[in-house]
Parts: C-alpha cells; sequence; structure tokens
C-alpha cells in the first residue's frame, strides 16, 4: 500500500478497513453497495478501502463520504508464502480496529491477523476461517458463488442492510452541467459507445462498431461518444477516420475516469463490451445495453439490456462475432422510441 498516494496519515487513521483486492473497475462497481452497507453500519460512518490500482477507486469513489480513504495493494510486496506477514506489516501502523475481507484468500486474514486488527470479518472459506474473530462465515458450498453473491452472503450473514440493489455512483452535477453546455450544439440522442475490452474474447471490434454507428446515425441523426482508456486510441481513430472524423462521433479516450463517467451519464444510452465501463454508464444511471459474447452477465443490473448470441454460452469463448450490428441496433432504437 502506498500511503503516500492516498494522502493517509497512518497515526490517525483507524476505524474500519475494507479489503477487496479484485482488480478490475467493473469490480470495484459491483462491490459499490456492499460497501456503502458496511460504511453505514460503522460508528464513522465511513471505511478506508485496500484495493488494487486498476481498480480506479481512489478516482471513482472520491465524492463518495463512504469512503474516506483509499490504500493499494502491492502484488511485488503482498504475494507469495510471506505476502501476508508483509502485508500485516503495512497495515499495523494504522490502527484499525475493524476489517472486512472481501476475498477468500487466507492471506488476507493472516495479514490483519499480523495487523493487530481486533475484529477481523471475512468469507472464511478453507484456511482464512483460522484467522478471524467472526463466527458468521460462509460454507465451502459458497465457493462456487460468484463475487457479488459472496459479498451478499457475508452482510446477510451479519445482519448489515444491503442499501442498494445495484450500484450508483454520484457524479458532481458541476461536470454533468458543464458537460451538456459543452456538447450543445451535437445532435441528439446522444450514444456512449463503450469500445474497450478486458479480454480480447470480449471485444466485438472496429467492424461491428463501424456498422452499428453506421445505422444509427443514419436512423436517428444523432451523436456517438466514444469510452475508452488510453489503450483504445487506435481503435477510435480508427472509427473516427472511417467516416471522416465527424462533428457526430467524438472520441473520449484520455479523460481520468470520473470525467469519463460525467460525460457517460449525459448522454441518452450506452451500448458496449462487458467492460467495467459499461458497468460505469449503469452505475451513473444511464440505460446500457451490454454486449455479452465472451461470458454471460456475472450481474442482474436492470439498467443493463444484455445481448449474447443464440445459444450456450460460456466465459472465455469468444462469440463476440455472432452478435450482429443490427440486431444491437434495433435494441437501441426501440429503445430510444420507448421515451
Amino acid at each position: 500500500m502506498e500511503a503516500e498516494n492516498a494522502g493517509v496519515n497512518p497515526r490517525h487513521i483507524g476505524g474500519t478497513l475494507v479489503i477487496q483486492p479484485l482488480p478490475g473497475i467493473g469490480d470495484a462497481i459491483w462491490l459499490l453497495p456492499h460497501l456503502k452497507s458496511i460504511a453505514a453500519q460503522t460508528k464513522e460512518k465511513t471505511v478506508t478501502l485496500l484495493t488494487k490500482k486498476r481498480s480506479l477507486a481512489d478516482s471513482l469513489f472520491q465524492q463518495m463520504d463512504c469512503v474516506r480513504d483509499v490504500l493499494w495493494l502491492d502484488d511485488e510486496r503482498d504475494r507469495g508464502i510471506f505476502g501476508g506477514f508483509r502485508l500485516g506489516a503495512a497495515l499495523k501502523p494504522y490502527g484499525f480496529e475493524t476489517v472486512w475481507i472481501l476475498h477468500a484468500s487466507a492471506r488476507y486474514g493472516l495479514a490483519t491477523w499480523r495487523a493487530g486488527i481486533g475484529e477481523r470479518i471475512g468469507y472464511g472459506i478453507g484456511w482464512q476461517d483460522a484467522f478471524l474473530t467472526s463466527q458468521h462465515s460462509l460454507s465451502r458450498q459458497a465457493r462456487k458463488f460468484t463475487a457479488i453473491e459472496k459479498a451478499n452472503q457475508l452482510l446477510l450473514n451479519h445482519s448489515v442492510p444491503k442499501l442498494e440493489s445495484m450500484p450508483n455512483l454520484p457524479v458532481p452535477e458541476a461536470m454533468r452541467e458543464e458537460n451538456m453546455r459543452r456538447f450543445a450544439d451535437l445532435p441528439r440522442p446522444w450514444i456512449s459507445f463503450v469500445i474497450g475490452a478486458s479480454e480480447p474474447f470480449k471485444q466485438w471490434g472496429a467492424e461491428n462498431f463501424g456498422a452499428l454507428a453506421d445505422r444509427l446515425h443514419r436512423e436517428t441523426g444523432g451523436s456517438i461518444f466514444l469510452i475508452g482508456g488510453s489503450g483504445e486510441s487506435d481503435l477510435a481513430d480508427r472509427l473516427h477516420t472511417r467516416f471522416g472524423r465527424p462533428n457526430w462521433m467524438v472520441p473520449m479516450v484520455t479523460q481520468p475516469i470520473l470525467e469519463t463517467a460525467a460525460v457517460i451519464a449525459v448522454t441518452d444510452i450506452a451500448v458496449g463490451n462487458d467492460t467495467g465501463a459499461l458497468n460505469l454508464a449503469a452505475a451513473t444511471g444511464i440505460r446500457s445495453v451490454g454486449l455479452f459474447g465472451g461470458s454471460p452477465p456475472m450481474m442482474e443490473d436492470t439498467r443493463i439490456d444484455a445481448i449474447m448470441p443464440f445459444g450456450e454460452l460460456s466465459y472465455g469463448t469468444d462469440r463476440m462475432a455472432d452478435i450482429s450490428p443490427d440486431r444491437v441496433a434495433d435494441r437501441i432504437v426501440s429503445t430510444l422510441a420507448a421515451d
């Protein structure tokens, strides 16, 4: 963990720590309701989050009172047989009184015991249970649960009400208003294209996104925002160039994550790959069409309308090509028309 990056003084922190080591933006968003629920039952109504840098949790949650500080896990230091001892030594100066471990690894149980945290709550599946103080661990059958199902059961076992059924991420109103002014001259509807993908088998590709953009612009006359990270710069450029770099197509692939959320939040609908930005779109309250050709949906978010290939779908099998642009366009056009 890097206290300097989190702006934290270890001598004064205390309170409740939540360990959530799943690395993605989507992981951070999926477990946001659990984070809020745990914080609500603490005396301070806030927690410190220990997670991985790839989650961008420090930027994502900067407007949330329930997250006081974000600390980073260090893969180099925390891995291996002695990783739990090293992490525990790093945590000890922070003086945490309670920890919730949203992961089944025994390493985090060992680390929090080594750090001297008095109340240790976690899944307790397998060897982790030996380091916990809670008597409400999950059963061994919970190994098969998804990350969300495990966290749901942990809250239930400890009689902690889950405050939200789906994640809601606050976006500052000033940022929304700025984007409304910034893009005021662009024709509506505004459609977010989530073009990034965490794995190749989840990527729909330039040809499909291009065909979708062509039909949507012809039929709706609207504008398209290309949403992604710096790794999608080339894909965004290919799509933009395909149409002669028109004003109605806006690449948005270099903004900080909260600014990206603020752009998505003013659009009328989002469509894209199964990735963190799709979950981000839904968490801002935007209706979203998700393209699930490489894995089935992991959570039931009524704001995400999942389009999958016909037939059986398993994780890691690339069937993105089985989702046709016309099928996706039909869904988007009908959704927009229903307003």
